[in-house]
């Protein structure tokens, strides 16, 4: 009788022991998987949320670089004006030194007429666009500058000089740096075409 009892009391402990030893693996296998699960959904939030701020400033940008493109179009350029450089995007692009400030899509062209004449039929261009002027920073300069705004708050720069003064100055400045003085004060017509022309564009702000 006693043999029995110690082996039926034997098989009880051993079963409790394989209880035990059941229970904790699975316990510890759910606490990983839980902790997985909760890992892959963080990371695929967080890649949906860059993805889709990414998106938004991209279609931003975009929608920045069409408006350009409109004013551009909108002031109705013709054949005479020949695209010689162009440097246009849609990004806001801030200066490092200066957060008030940003840089402006630019598009230079060259164009066959005087410097007078050239500046006459852009200024009537421009407003004709929509644009009102409302500065001329540098008046009486080698050049001109006008400054015109939308009722959008959208801004474009004008600048027109002669083409044959300002190549003077360069090839002078290139070659001998001591014949620049003399160049700038002996070139007598400043109005000579063909014209060079930058033209600028900021949804922004009124700068460079």
């Amino acid at each position: 009788m006693a043999t029995t009892k110690k082996t039926s009391s034997t098989k009880k402990l051993s079963t409790l022991k394989n209880v035990k030893n059941t229970v904790r693996p699975w316990s510890w296998r759910f606490s990983i998987l839980t902790i997985g699960i909760y890992t892959i959904a963080v990371a695929t939030a967080v890649v949906i949320a860059l993805s889709a701020s990414q998106l938004i400033a991209t279609h931003k940008n975009q929608e920045r670089l069409d408006r350009i493109q409109t004013i551009y179009s909108s002031i109705n350029l013709d054949d005479t004006y020949q695209v010689r450089d162009s440097s246009v995007f849609g990004d806001k692009r801030v200066y490092s030194y200066d957060k008030g400030r940003s840089q402006s899509s630019r598009v230079e062209y060259v164009h066959a007429d005087t410097v007078s004449n050239t500046v006459a039929d852009l200024d009537a261009k421009i407003k004709s666009a929509g644009f009102t002027f409302i500065d001329e920073p540098y008046p009486g300069g080698v050049g001109f500058q006008y400054h015109y705004k939308s009722a959008k708050g959208e801004y474009i720069r004008l600048n027109v000089t002669s083409k044959p003064y300002d190549d003077a100055v360069y090839n002078a400045f290139v070659m001998d740096k001591n014949s620049l003085g003399a160049v700038v004060d002996g070139f007598k017509d400043k109005n000579i075409g063909p014209s060079s022309v930058t033209i600028k564009v900021n949804l922004d702000d009124n700068n460079e």
